[in-house]
């Protein structure tokens, strides 16, 4: 089997932007959110400030682990399914 280069760097991102307990928390959070959070909810939820917050969905989102939906000046979260079920799946479940 012939690991793919692109996916190495994939996994990397990920489990970067997994070895943080707020990030875990977050990722925590949207999966038990039935509703789609928007951002400043995230940190307020989490008691982080909103810079923090920003920063940490900022690497969440770069590792495509959650989307970032722009709805005028509000941006909501969700969590990327498909990913986890990609590169990490039955991950959501241990949550």
């Amino acid at each position: 089997m012939v690991l793919k280069q692109l996916d190495d760097q994939q996994r990397i991102k990920i489990f970067n932007a997994l070895a943080d307990e707020k990030r875990i928390q977050m990722i925590r959070l949207l999966f038990h959110e039935s509703n789609r959070p928007m951002c400043s909810e995230i940190g307020r939820s989490l008691g982080i400030s909103k810079s923090n917050g920003s920063y940490h969905l900022k690497i969440l989102s770069d590792a495509q682990l959650v989307l970032i939906e722009r709805e005028g000046v509000t941006k909501y979260v969700t969590l990327n399914k498909e990913i986890f079920d990609y590169y990490l799946p039955g991950f959501l479940a241990t949550l």
